[in-house]
């Protein structure tokens, strides 16, 4: 018998069987502030050491994106290419992604397809442009706006400019935790769930941009709805550079949650 693993499920389904797929994103060139490439590390650690019932599911850890140092471009194409290829053998599993720089959930949503974005996020990220570049973590919402409803929920701290795009957007829409969890309308699919870490108040986490202000309660009763309506879930932005990370195992509990509250409830 073999005594290894290499992953932080007791058994790596292959890709054709998984319910869900988990792929870690370790990039973070697009950040001005601390680093979150390790994030991917954080979370698979923290969760060999959560308990819970995703042994239930077949899960398959595709383990991490190979990225292009400094190349948004070229590692956006590597992950649309990757989801492209996971989706040609298994077409529609349940992905996680875990990083990593949020201006990734640009190129995932757009290769998902998704029509509605539910983005819980200190910042709102819908600048046009930041520092003369259109693809940066601070962009991302904005670029995804063009082709979903993108909901946002936690915004602490917002720009002038994305002020000003919030206002004229009409694919952007704030709103507060109890408008979201009293908002009927159904939410036109595929939708994807994103999390930037930042989003809880810093005594919480460790993150590049310590700005949120949301305690776990909070978030969690906003999953309570979300993960039932959700096709797909990325949580980034995660900075912590040593284990153990309360930050790894905060993210680990949310998508234990989500996971839970999606198949085995």
């Amino acid at each position: 018998m073999l005594y290894s693993s290499n992953t932080f499920v007791p058994y790596n389904s292959p890709l054709k069987e998984a319910q869900v797929v988990f792929l870690g994103l370790p990039f973070s060139s697009t950040a001005t502030s601390a680093a979150s490439n390790y994030g991917p590390v954080m979370v698979r650690e923290s969760l060999k050491l959560v308990e819970s019932r995703l042994g239930k599911l077949r899960i398959c850890d595709l383990g991490d994106l190979e990225p292009v140092p400094g190349s948004f471009e070229l590692t956006a194409e590597r992950v649309k290419d990757t989801i492209r290829e996971a989706k040609m053998q298994n077409p529609s599993p349940f992905f996680v992604f875990v990083g990593g720089d949020h201006s990734m959930s640009f190129p995932i949503s757009e290769e998902l397809k998704a029509r509605t974005v539910i983005h819980l996020d200190a910042h709102s990220d819908s600048r046009r442009e930041y520092l003369g570049n259109m693809f940066m973590h601070q962009t991302w919402a904005y670029h995804a706006s063009k082709y979903a409803r993108v909901i946002q929920i936690g915004l602490n701290s917002v720009s002038e400019a994305e002020q000003d795009e919030i206002r004229t957007n009409p694919n952007i829409d704030p709103m507060s935790i109890n408008e979201f969890l009293e908002d009927l309308e159904p939410l036109k699919g595929p939708v994807h769930l994103s999390i930037d870490i930042d989003v809880f108040d810093p005594s919480y986490v460790v993150t590049g941009l310590p700005e949120g202000k949301l305690r776990p309660e909070q978030v969690y009763a906003i999953l309570e709805k979300a993960a039932v309506v959700c096709n797909s879930m990325d949580i980034m932005e995660i900075a912590d550079n040593a284990l153990p990370s309360k930050t790894g195992f905060l993210a680990s509990h949310i998508i234990k949650f989500v996971l839970e509250k999606k198949f085995l409830s």
